[in-house]
């Protein structure tokens, strides 16, 4: 069996920067083909992909030319699964732009109050687990995971509630704002 899988198996961290410097330009090929030009996409799948290596060396079995190969098969369907997961995250809504742009100047600083406050009384005119589901996530800065695991849901089904209501409180704060 190659040396270097061998080493790689055993846990050699040294085998692990020697297999990121004979293959890391192999692999970052493979996944700028997939997700070019998300370049932060790109740089996280590779250290996905090395990391994946890691973990499941063990489980690769045959010669120095297999194993370019499944080094490859894993990048490329890593580098999928990335792609995929960027195409599902909904689009941001910032709910009130305005207000993150005023600084310093008394009459702003009221409106800015003013507005959070009437932001968290139209948070609470959503449904129940709504609110809980925005107040976890603004308020006490749980991530979308630990809010889905709270709930018992599925952690897309956090993102389209937060999604959905930021759509709902943006077009209220408008209407308000117009009175």
């Amino acid at each position: 069996m190659f040396v270097l899988i061998d080493r790689l198996q055993k846990k050699d961290e040294l085998a692990l920067r020697e297999v990121v410097h004979t293959y890391g330009g192999y692999v970052k090929a493979i996944v700028l083909k997939v997700l070019q030009p998300n370049h932060t996409a790109i740089e996280e799948c590779i250290n996905d992909v090395f990391l994946i290596i890691w973990q499941k060396s063990n489980q690769f079995t045959g010669n120095e030319a297999d194993f370019k190969k499944w080094i490859g098969v894993i990048a490329k369907y890593k580098a999928i699964d990335t792609y995929r997961s960027l195409q599902n995250k909904p689009e941001t809504v910032e709910l009130f732009p305005s207000i993150s742009s005023t600084r310093g100047l008394p009459e702003r600083i009221v409106e800015q109050k003013s507005l959070k406050e009437q932001l968290f009384i139209n948070i609470l005119g959503l449904n129940k687990t709504d609110q809980e589901i925005f107040l976890l996530k603004y308020y006490l800065g749980y991530s979308n995971g630990e809010i889905a695991e709270i709930f018992a849901i599925s952690k897309s089904a956090v993102e389209n509630r937060l999604y959905r209501g930021k759509l709902k409180l943006t077009d209220e704060m408008r209407w308000e704002v117009s009175k």
